[in-house]
Formats: C-alpha cells, sequence, structure tokens
C-alpha cells in the first residue's frame, strides 16, 4: 500500500541552513560586476523549417541569432574565469576563454543572450577591409573604459595615427577617417580596446526552485540564483554580432 504524500514540514536538523536568495543577491551586488545582458532569439529565416539551413542573404542577422539591443538591460554578476587564457591543447586545437557566470535570483538567462562587462575593458584585434566611404565599421563597440592603446597597420605595414589618420566614429562603432588612409577593398588590421563580451552556451543551474515561506499548502515560489556557461563571443558559434557588411 502506498503511503499517501503528507505537506507537514518536518522538523529542522541542528544546524540547518535555510535557502535565501535575498542572501545570495546581496552577496553578488557586494561582490559582483556590472554587466549589461541583451536576450537573444534565433534567425527564423531558414529555408525550411525542418533543417537549420540559414538564408545566406539575409538581412536580420549576420550569424543565425538576433540580439534584441532594445531589451537590453544592465545587472549585477558574478564571474568566475575557468580558462581565460587561451592554450593549445595536446589535441591540436586551441582552448577559447570560457567562464561561469552567476546572477540575481530575479534575472533570466537564456542560451546565446549577450554578456557585456561594463567597467573593465579587454582588446580584440580585427582585420578589417576599407570600405568606399570614410566609414568603416567595427565588429564590436569600442571601449572607453581605461586607456587600452590602439593600432591600426595596413598589408604594406603602414602604420595609421588615431587623430591624424582616423578617430573614433561618433556612434562608437566605426573608424571615421580624417587622414591617410589604405586604399578601397585592402585588409587592415585594427587592435582597439572592448567590453568583454560572451554568449550564454549552457545554464548551469537552470531548474531551481524555492518555496519563501513555510511548508504549507499556499507558498510563494522563488527561482534560485541562475548559474551560466559564458564563453567569449568571437569564439563562440552562432555568435549574434557577426562581421559587419562592407558597402
Amino acid at each position: 500500500m502506498t503511503t499517501p504524500f503528507t505537506r507537514n514540514k518536518r522538523v529542522a536538523k541542528p544546524g540547518r541552513v535555510s535557502l535565501i536568495p535575498e542572501e545570495f543577491d546581496n552577496l553578488i551586488e557586494d561582490q559582483g560586476i556590472f554587466v549589461r545582458i541583451t536576450p537573444s532569439v534565433l534567425c527564423p529565416n531558414r529555408t525550411e523549417i525542418e533543417d537549420t539551413n540559414h538564408n545566406l542573404n539575409c538581412t536580420l542577422c549576420d550569424n543565425q541569432v538576433i540580439d534584441l539591443t532594445d531589451e537590453c538591460y544592465e545587472e549585477w554578476a558574478f564571474i568566475q574565469g575557468v580558462k581565460f587564457d587561451k592554450q593549445f591543447e595536446v589535441q591540436g586545437v586551441f582552448d577559447p576563454k570560457d567562464a561561469l557566470m552567476s546572477i540575481k535570483s530575479n534575472v533570466r538567462l537564456w542560451y546565446w543572450y549577450k554578456i557585456e562587462v561594463l567597467d573593465f575593458s579587454s582588446v580584440f584585434n580585427q582585420v578589417m577591409k576599407r570600405g568606399i566611404t570614410d566609414i568603416d565599421k567595427t565588429r564590436y563597440e569600442l571601449a572607453r573604459v581605461g586607456e587600452t592603446p590602439m593600432y591600426l597597420i595596413d598589408k604594406l605595414g603602414t602604420k595609421y595615427i588615431r587623430n591624424e589618420d582616423y578617430k573614433i566614429g561618433a556612434d562608437n562603432h566605426s573608424i571615421q577617417w580624417i587622414g591617410n588612409t589604405p586604399a578601397a577593398g585592402d585588409l587592415f588590421s585594427f587592435s582597439y580596446p572592448i567590453l568583454p563580451t560572451f554568449r550564454v552556451l549552457e545554464l548551469m543551474h537552470e531548474n531551481r526552485y524555492y518555496y519563501n515561506s513555510e511548508r504549507l499548502k499556499e507558498k510563494d515560489p522563488v527561482h534560485l540564483p541562475q548559474q551560466a556557461h559564458i564563453r567569449w563571443d568571437y569564439f563562440a558559434k552562432g555568435s549574434g554580432t557577426g562581421l559587419p557588411k562592407v558597402d
């Protein structure tokens, strides 16, 4: 005979620790960093519903993910580096920059969401193609944090000087040429500061729940804080911030 389930509260054991999401949230605010979270959705511009072949002429996205920039928000998070240094593995492949991120209990994450660290900067080296106008778009927004130097050199080894040959565009997402410039169609390398940018690859603790009351019939359900496996955007397959289209 099966014993019927009862909802009577058991007696707490000595030394029992209560799960209090508010305390975890306070800890993240005290010890965490400020991030910008941009929701994203899979691009629906596919050839058929039954396959994943993406339309090569898609104008909605650059790499199968659409970032909802008008829905972004800022929050506190705790990021723990796992493999921040790119190392050459025995298998003959480079290990990309991965990390674990814990977020407050009132924040929901999902796969391919973009995470940008706002109070620190990193460096990105991008090979770009000179367009036909005086503006060339960069892959990432240039960070205003710190005084990270910028370097720009073309395929002939010519170096270009900031504020003499070029300056940062008004949108903070481009180069504006004001002096000497590579020839239209030529490739050049641009090293510049960016906000550390990641993508959510996996939700480590997605389905964790808590009842903010006694074990009674009527209780208030609460999501416990999520933890996510994130990867440097440049190395994340399906990244929504693909290379900008060149006119």
